[in-house]
């Protein structure tokens, strides 16, 4: 492990840039000087163009002690996001911590067709009886499977609150997490909308009495395989909970728990919509298909031409 240098009093916004970007170095941390600007701005409570304006500027000494120790614990690989305690995502703030998967932008694109699924009635949950976006219809059920920090729900809740008798159940293994998105829900104001349980899947839900009654089912779920585990990045192998992270041999167990349970809750032509990891597209839509009551199976691809998102419509 490199032995720290800490800054000395009297350093410039210009020297401590570079005193991270060379620390950060040693200890091959990606793009070091990039990660440099982003915490210092988080220490200084600034935007970036303020770093490169004044770069001259001097810090007081409880600036470069804050500075130091976060670029300490970036230089042990601790992902920004829990050296912040917080992440962005959907333009909302979440905290997280280790507890919780952080966030990626790609999940983004889970919430947005989860969104579009209730609100423009002509997706998954499309026919002519079944409308969501129209006056008339109220009441909407979503259930969010390992919910993590909470961010999928609570985005849900934010973008269709007007929709009126929407009620989401989040539910999470963890306790931990599950603490912390509550704390994310009080923060955005759609706590009395979202109902948090600790369980293991539907077995959450299994004594509420909703079977057949779940209009839509979301799930960022765990699908890291057994050999990719052993491949990941420091920041996630080291810091990120293994329980939100792997998903048996082949990466896939929660999704066959996922699709077997699901046509218990799911109302008719109600949708389930999952994230997917690399090159498991094929074999997501293969257990989709062997059920033989899921009709309307879509692949959405993300930004780079992954299919990110599967969905389809419990048609029995």
């Amino acid at each position: 492990m490199v032995r720290q240098n800490r800054l000395k009093n009297g350093r410039t916004i210009s020297e401590a840039l570079r005193w991270s970007r060379e620390y950060l170095s040693l200890l091959e941390v990606p793009e070091p000087y990039l990660e440099g600007e982003y915490l210092l701005t988080h220490v200084l409570g600034c935007q970036r163009k303020e770093l490169l304006i004044h770069p001259e500027r001097v810090l007081t000494s409880d600036e470069m002690k804050r500075f130091s120790g976060v670029i300490e614990r970036r230089g042990r690989r601790e992902p920004p996001q829990y050296i912040l305690g917080e992440v962005e995502f959907r333009g909302l703030l979440f905290k997280v911590n280790r507890e919780v998967l952080i966030p990626r932008p790609e999940t983004e694109l889970l919430v947005e067709e989860a969104v579009n699924s209730v609100c423009s009635g002509d997706t998954i949950l499309n026919s002519q009886e079944i409308k969501y976006g129209v006056p008339g219809i109220k009441d909407i059920t979503v259930l969010d499977l390992c919910t993590g920090s909470g961010c999928i729900a609570i985005c849900i809740a934010m973008e269709i609150e007007e929709r009126g008798g929407l009620r989401v159940y989040a539910v999470d293994i963890s306790e931990g997490a599950i603490e912390v998105a509550r704390k994310n829900a009080e923060r955005h104001g759609v706590e009395d909308k979202i109902t948090f349980l600790v369980g293991d899947l539907f077995s959450a839900v299994a004594s509420l009495g909703l079977e057949g009654k779940i209009d839509l089912i979301v799930s960022n779920p765990p699908y890291v395989a057994k050999e990719a585990m052993e491949r990941l990045q420091p920041e996630i192998k080291g810091y990120e909970p293994a329980l939100a992270l792997y998903g048996g041999e082949d990466g896939l167990d929660f999704y066959r728990r996922i699709i077997r349970e699901a046509p218990r809750y799911l109302k008719q032509q109600g949708g389930l919509i999952m994230e997917i990891g690399f090159n498991q597209a094929g074999h997501v839509r293969s257990l989709f298909e062997k059920e033989k009551v899921f009709s309307r199976i879509e692949v959405k691809r993300d930004l780079a031409g992954i299919g990110r998102i599967i969905k389809a419509s419990y048609l029995p």
